[in-house]
C-alpha cells in the first residue's frame, strides 16, 4: 500500500520541478549556470516538499501542498536578490515579480502551517494517551520512544518551514526598503511589498507558534 502511494507523492514533485525548470530556459532551450541552479534547485525542493506535505496530512491534497512550496523554496536556491533583479530588464519587472514570489510564498507557507496545526492537535492527543498508557503499566517505552521519534521529525519540519520563512521576511525587507528609497512610500510597488511584510510577519508568527508547540508537546512526553 505504501510504496504505490510513495510513487503518487514524488511523482507530484518531480512534474513541478519540470514545470518550473521549463520556465527557466532560454528562447533556444538551453539554460546558463544561474537558470540550472535555479532549475536543481526547484527539483530538490519540490521532491523535499511533496514528501513533507505527505507525510504531515497523508492525503493527496498535503502531497501537492508540499510539492508547491517545495518548488518555490527550491527555486530560490543559490538566488540572491542581486541575481533575481539581474534576471530582469527593468526595476518595475523585477518588483513585479518580487511581489508575485512573495504572494506564492505566503499562500505556500500558510498551507503548510495550517498541515502542521492540524498535526500538532492529533500528536498531542496522542502523546497524553500514551503518557497515560505508560503509567499505567499497559504500554511500553519502546511505544514512548516511537512517538519521540515522529515528533522529532515533525519538529525538524516545522523548524524548515520558520527558517525559509525568516529567510523570505529578510529577502522582502531589503526589498522593501530599496524601494522606499528610491520610489518613495506612496508607491504602488512600495505599498505591496509593505503588504507582503505585514503578511510574511504574521506567517513568521504562526511558524514560530508550531515549533513552540511541538517542542512543548516533545517535552511533555519525557517521562
Amino acid at each position: 500500500m505504501f510504496i504505490p502511494e510513495l510513487k503518487k507523492v514524488v511523482m507530484i514533485p518531480l512534474i513541478t520541478a519540470a514545470l518550473l525548470s521549463a520556465c527557466a530556459t532560454n528562447p533556444d532551450g538551453t539554460m546558463d549556470d544561474q537558470q540550472q541552479t535555479v532549475a536543481e534547485g526547484a527539483m530538490v525542493g519540490a521532491v523535499v516538499g511533496g514528501l513533507l506535505g505527505a507525510v504531515i496530512g497523508d492525503n493527496r491534497r498535503s502531497a501537492l501542498a508540499g510539492a508547491a512550496v517545495g518548488g518555490i523554496i527550491g527555486a530560490g536556491i543559490g538566488s540572491s536578490i542581486a541575481e533575481r533583479k539581474a534576471q530582469y530588464a527593468t526595476e518595475e519587472d523585477f518588483l513585479i515579480a518580487e511581489i508575485q514570489r512573495n504572494e506564492d510564498f505566503i499562500a505556500e507557507a500558510d498551507a503548510q502551517n495550517r498541515l502542521l496545526y492540524q498535526e500538532i492537535a492529533r500528536l498531542d492527543r496522542e502523546s497524553r494517551r500514551l503518557a497515560k498508557e505508560y503509567r499505567a503499566g499497559q504500554v511500553s517505552r519502546d511505544a514512548l520512544n516511537r512517538q519521540k521519534t515522529n515528533l522529532e521529525q515533525q519538529l525538524a519540519k516545522a523548524k524548515k518551514v520558520q527558517s525559509l520563512t525568516e529567510k523570505q521576511l529578510a529577502d522582502t525587507q531589503q526589498v522593501y526598503q530599496e524601494s522606499q528609497q528610491k520610489r518613495g512610500a506612496k508607491d504602488q510597488y512600495t505599498q505591496k511589498l509593505e503588504t507582503n511584510l505585514v503578511q510574511l510577519r504574521q506567517t513568521e508568527e504562526q511558524s514560530s507558534q508550531n515549533v513552540a508547540s511541538l517542542q512543548q508537546v516533545y517535552d511533555d512526553l519525557s517521562i
